[in-house]
């Protein structure tokens, strides 16, 4: 199906966005566009989910255009057509779904998310105007000797022995990941098994290595926001937080809940994103 719903204010549109690179199909990205009209908001969901994450966030933002999608291999998206399955690839079509909304775009990006929203700023200038980072999994800030460091470390060993349930229970052994104030809706738990295990056998091993250019993500002069949950102290995404803020000149702000703030919290969080936007 055309996605011609990109460019429209019609409500809940759903499509498929076929992305190529180098001349071949890469994958068929499942894209949904609410309401609105204007400037596109794009929505980037992070790891062991898929865009149904963001349903409450998006119907939130009233009176924006608001994209959101399933990343290659999550949801109701194809596979890598090609293979690829590397961040440059996740990158990439995020770029063809700002193009598709129209560039520049606001950004969203949740968790893993933040990660491809940042590859894509650094291969793709000028397809943003303004970009959220809500607790990105970066590691290149932390000290080697801080536990939760060494932690994530332990974490990449069993991945590279293939044992993915101790490399989750090491990577999220002291996350807080939200209140679960909300039942888990059907479209949720539609497709949770084929997520999951996206990330386990595609996604871990580059989210863990990933090393970002943050002097060149400033250099592209789009405003970016790191946001962190008041429930996430302990973690290491703000033991990152002042680390990633000065790299990348990046305002602050806190949100309520844990790690799953958006999902949670989905009218606390669009009404303080607002404000920045």
């Amino acid at each position: 199906m055309a996605l011609d719903a990109l460019g429209s204010p019609a409500a809940a549109r759903d499509g498929m966005l076929d992305v190529t690179r180098d001349g071949r199909p890469s994958a068929r990205i499942h894209v949904t566009s609410r309401g609105g009209e204007g400037r596109a908001l794009v929505l980037v969901h992070g790891a062991g989910v898929d865009g149904s994450f963001f349903g409450g966030l998006a119907s939130a933002f009233a009176g924006r255009r608001v994209v959101t999608y399933d990343r290659r291999g999550c949801g109701v998206s194809s596979d890598a057509l090609d293979g690829d399955w590397s961040l440059d690839a996740q990158a990439a079509d995020l770029a063809a779904i700002i193009r598709k909304a129209g560039a520049p775009a606001d950004v969203v990006a949740h968790s893993l998310g933040s990660l491809v929203a940042m590859r894509a700023l650094e291969l793709a200038p000028g397809l943003m105007r303004r970009l959220v980072l809500i607790e990105p999994p970066l590691f290149v800030g932390l000290d080697p000797a801080d536990p939760v460091f060494q932690n994530l470390v332990r974490a990449g060993q069993a991945l590279a022995k293939g044992h993915t349930s101790t490399l989750f229970m090491l990577a999220l052994e002291r996350e807080n990941m939200g209140d679960a104030i909300r039942p888990f809706t059907q479209d949720e738990l539609a497709f949770r098994e084929r997520d999951v295990q996206t990330h386990a056998d595609h996604e871990a091993g580059w989210m863990l290595a990933y090393k970002p250019d943050l002097a060149r993500i400033r250099a592209q002069g789009v405003p970016v926001l790191l946001c962190m949950s008041e429930r996430s102290a302990s973690t290491y995404h703000a033991r990152n937080q002042d680390f990633l803020a000065r790299g990348m000149g990046a305002d602050l702000m806190r949100l309520p809940g844990g790690h799953n703030a958006p999902r949670d919290y989905p009218d606390e969080v669009a009404t303080r994103l607002s404000t920045w936007l």
